[in-house]
Formats: C-alpha cells, sequence, structure tokens
C-alpha cells in the first residue's frame, strides 16, 4: 500500500507529512496492506521513547505507542476508519519491567460519506480539529517526541458526534473547513482524558501567502469532570520552503464563571532546518499558562530529527522548562517511530 493510502487515514485533513520534501517518496514502501479485494486497508505505527528528567527517576523507557488503522474505501462515497492504540504497553524503569500501565485507547471510529469535495459528513469519533498538532499526532509525522503543552489538556483530544468538513473554493488554494457538533458521552472513553459532555466547533484553514498554510479554530464546550462552560479560541500556521519550516500555535479559554474569564491559554513556536538530505535541527518555544496555575511555564527544546525512510523517525531533544515559583525542570527524551 502506498504511503499517501496510510498517512491520508492517520491526518485525512492535513498535509500528508510534515516535511514536503518527502512527500513525493510514497510508493515502494511496503507501508499498510490491502486485504484481498475487500476495500479494507490495514496499517498502523508504533513509537519507543526514552525519557530521563532531573530530580525524578533517572529513566524510563516506553512502548509509548502500537496503533492500528483499519480503514475501508470502496471507491464510492462511503468510507469507513478505526485507529485503536495500546498506550504504555511495556514501560521499563531501573529495577522495574512492567506491562500493567497498558492502555487501550480507541483513537477513531468512524464512517465518512463524500458527497464531493465542497462537503463530507462523518459519524462517530474523530480527532478533535483544533489547530494542527492534534490533527497530525502521529508519532512518526511528528518532528519531536514531546507534544506542546497547549495541546495536552485544553482541550479534549477526541470528540464523538458529527462534522461536516471539506474545501470551499471561494479562494484560489480553496478553504478548509470542519464544522462538527458533539451532544452526548464520548464513545469507549480514555479514563485518564476529561471527555466532552457536549460540544460545538469550527476550524477554518486556507493559504493567504505563498508556501504558508493559516488556520483559526473555535469551540464551545462543556466537559465530564469541569461541567462550567467553556471557549476555546486558536490561531495557527505552517510556512515551508525548500525543506525549511515554521509552524506555531495559539490558544487561549475562557472559563464562565458567571461571566468570562480567561481559564488557560498559551503558544508554541517552532523551526525546522535541514542539516543534511536526511537530518534536521528542530527548535521550539513553549509559553503556558495551566488553569488555576500561578505563573507561567516556559518550555525551550532542541533537538534533531533523522529520517532514513519517510516512514522512519529516530527523535532525540534537550527541554528545560522553566517557572518562577519551581524552578528549572530539565528533561532528555528520545525515540524511534515508524510507519507500517
Amino acid at each position: 500500500m502506498a504511503l499517501g493510502l496510510l498517512q491520508a487515514a492517520l491526518a485525512p485533513a492535513q498535509p500528508p507529512v510534515p516535511d514536503p520534501a518527502l512527500a513525493g517518496l510514497r510508493e515502494g514502501l511496503g507501508l499498510g496492506y490491502r486485504l484481498g479485494d475487500s476495500g479494507f486497508n490495514l496499517g498502523g505505527y508504533a513509537e519507543a521513547a526514552y525519557a530521563s528528567r532531573d530530580g525524578e527517576q533517572p529513566w524510563r523507557l516506553a512502548l509509548n505507542a502500537l496503533s492500528g488503522i483499519l480503514w475501508w474505501d470502496g471507491g464510492g462515497r462511503w468510507r469507513f476508519l478505526m485507529e485503536l492504540e495500546l498506550e504504555d504497553g511495556l514501560v521499563v524503569q531501573p529495577g522495574d519491567t512492567t506491562t500493567d500501565t497498558a492502555t487501550p485507547v480507541l483513537e477513531r471510529f468512524h464512517v465518512d460519506y463524500a458527497y464531493g469535495d465542497r462537503w463530507q459528513l462523518r459519524l462517530g469519533k474523530f480527532l478533535t480539529p483544533i489547530g494542527r498538532w492534534n490533527l497530525i499526532h502521529a508519532a512518526p509525522l511528528t518532528w519531536t517526541t514531546s507534544r506542546p503543552l497547549i495541546t495536552e489538556a485544553t482541550f479534549p483530544t477526541n470528540a464523538t458526534g458529527a462534522m461536516v468538513h471539506g474545501v470551499l473554493p471561494w479562494t484560489a488554494d480553496g478553504i478548509e473547513y470542519a464544522l462538527y457538533v458533539s451532544p452526548g458521552e464520548e464513545l469507549f472513553a480514555a479514563k485518564d482524558i476529561d471527555t466532552f459532555r457536549e460540544a460545538l466547533g469550527l476550524r477554518l484553514a486556507t493559504s493567504l501567502l505563498p508556501d504558508t498554510q493559516f488556520g483559526i479554530s473555535f469551540a464551545s464546550f462543556e466537559q465530564e469532570s469541569t461541567p462550567d462552560r467553556k471557549t476555546l479560541y486558536g490561531l495557527d500556521f505552517r510556512w515551508a520552503w525548500r525543506r525549511y519550516e515554521l509552524s506555531g500555535e495559539l490558544a487561549y479559554r475562557t472559563r464562565d464563571f458567571g461571566e468570562d474569564q480567561i481559564d488557560e491559554h498559551g503558544h508554541y513556536l517552532q523551526a525546522v532546518a535541514p542539516l543534511s538530505a536526511r537530518l534536521f535541527a528542530v527548535a521550539r518555544y513553549e509559553n503556558f499558562h495551566a488553569s488555576n496555575a500561578a505563573h507561567d511555564i516556559n518550555r525551550y527544546l532542541a533537538g534533531l530529527t533523522f529520517r532514513p525512510l519517510p516512514a522512519f523517525a529516530l527523535k532525540a531533544e534537550y527541554a528545560r522548562m522553566t517557572d518562577d515559583r519551581m524552578g528549572r525542570d530539565d528533561t532528555v527524551r528520545a525515540s524511534v517511530a515508524v510507519l507500517f
């Protein structure tokens, strides 16, 4: 199966790979499996990661994710996709090796009806279309082992309900949109995520400048554990030119305590530069203010990513996180990730 099909299954509403220089390497990689003439395809990805943090456990080695993706495309208007992920399937620490932390998570389970490019209907469980990172979060397709703080818990990463999405031909490159509603409980909710109780949201993305895509996000929602009404506003962008990349996201969330108040906010800016044909330098700055926190957190990250193949990534990074109250927290991470 071509790499492009699996990448489209991983992130159907976004560019298939973070590095546009790799986008043409699609055929002959043996990624994914077509199940006869049934129209079903099977693929996935895996990530193993190492982390060492000052002042805590000396190191941790884990099978962070083992994800299986089954999708069906019969060539007509109907499509189906399911993604099942095993998180922390194996954890190794000094003096301890365990599989007790293994957690199965249903990431996605949805049916799509494609009326045309302008609109498609999606029903089921899908990735919440807020910002860029949440839609291209699969480890082989990202530049770093860690994900930005503003994308971790400011909003639920999955939603169960209905979404209408497509491309409107109102500009030269079109305007991508996703309008979604989540009316109730999440399908097979993960235990450690404060899921949507109800949600309504919109994301728009378009290219206003050469080699650059801009996006805006809006969501109004309640969550199961924190039923106060929240409203989230987000901006994101990505500029890519000759294997260089600059991207970022900004989000802030208000919470209704009788009157709207800023509850949580943050942003990140990430730069990628090629050092050789397959080796890239990565740098990221983050600022994050968590709900009810007294101080902002700043994180500075520098790393290297080696891609011997488009479907294979080796990453190493050093991050320093500072807080006026807590001082400094240094972390070293490394990972290997592969699409299959």
